[in-house]
């Protein structure tokens, strides 16, 4: 029974975390409105982008080459 629950999980993640997703922004437009659940959102997305290991060595090489001209 777990294991079908767990197989069932894996061959459909992408359908969960798109579903959970919708649901996170749902109820994000209903509490706060359309403009303050965009900010959030950009927040979320440059917090990610600031997470990622392969993003951070580029934006350190950027910056470098930019103060060194």
């Amino acid at each position: 029974m777990l294991e079908k629950i767990i197989e069932n999980f894996i061959l459909n993640f992408r359908k969960y975390l798109y579903g959970v997703i919708g649901l996170i922004s749902g109820i994000l437009l209903v509490e706060y409105g359309v403009l303050k659940t965009i900010f959030i959102l950009a927040l979320a997305f440059i917090g990610y982008k600031l997470g990622d290991k392969e993003f951070q060595s580029k934006l350190k090489k950027q910056i470098l080459n930019r103060l060194r001209d």
